[in-house]
């Protein structure tokens, strides 16, 4: 990938920026409307916008649907904006049998990929390590990853001190439209939320050691396609809001003001 030139690069250094992604502009819309100063350029995946929060730079940057752009496109809003952290937002849906209800948001202490793996004739599924690979090596100290990939710890626990519920999301690349399957893969790995993005853009920054948070407000039940009873605004709303307690409070958490440096290793 092309460097930057110069005037388009993050500041490696105190003015570090938040990144804040989601997979569809109207995720992210809400949190625009309270930046100032908002400045938009050409990214190598697609626009990203820079303002403040404060005396907070944030970045935002919208990736599109699924793994694969979620996975390009944190990549390249990381290397060209080099910030001190990034967080996915967005909607979700919750698993029957989880606490989640419409209206609710929630935060990620790990992700689970849902599909890379092995497939069974009856539909059963294996992870990665079935076929004896995992999904990243071992760097820098971090640990191989199979198909289960944990969020950062200090934004855990900022986002649960904003009263953010803590669990298990889950990401496949085809939404699962039968309410007995999502009551089944509930039951069978412990997941709360599903989406589509969530497991590529954290096995990403956890191989760059950027930290990650991912933060979603529950739009609907999944299994659940009648769309007249998904509460697809007040998800948007509620997961902007929970996010934009997180920055406004930054440089204050213990756990984030310690995050103003740039993330991204040099030439990543």
């Amino acid at each position: 990938m092309r460097p930057p030139p110069p005037e388009e690069r993050g500041t490696r250094g105190a003015a570090a920026p938040v990144l804040v992604l989601a997979a569809t502009p109207m995720e992210l819309a809400p949190l625009r409307a309270a930046l100032v100063g908002v400045r938009a350029r050409a990214g190598a995946w697609d626009v990203i916008e820079v303002g403040r929060l404060g005396s907070l730079r944030v970045a935002l940057a919208v990736t599109g649907i699924g793994k694969v752009n979620a996975a390009a496109g944190l990549l390249a809003a990381a290397s060209s904006t080099a910030p001190c952290a990034a967080i996915l937002v967005g909607v979700g849906g919750a698993y029957p049998g989880s606490p989640l209800t419409n209206g609710m948001v929630a935060a990620a202490s790990e992700e689970l990929q849902l599909d890379l793996g092995l497939r069974h004739g009856d539909g059963t599924w294996e992870g990665p390590e079935a076929l004896g690979f995992a999904i990243t090596p071992a760097r820098d100290g971090r640990p191989e990853r199979v198909n289960l990939i944990p969020t950062h710890a200090g934004l855990q626990a900022a986002l649960a001190e904003h009263g953010l519920p803590l669990v298990r999301f889950a990401t496949l690349d085809a939404v699962t439209a039968d309410v007995g399957l999502a009551a089944s893969l509930h039951s069978s790995y412990a997941v709360a939320v599903e989406s589509m993005e969530g497991a590529a853009a954290a096995q990403v920054a956890d191989r760059l050691g950027l930290p990650f948070a991912e933060v979603r407000g529950v739009s609907n039940r999944v299994g659940e396609r009648d769309k007249d009873r998904w509460e697809l605004r007040g998800a948007i709303h509620s997961s902007c809001r929970a996010v934009l307690g997180l920055l406004r409070g930054w440089h204050e958490h213990p756990a984030t003001r310690t995050l103003s440096g740039s993330g991204v290793p040099e030439g990543a």
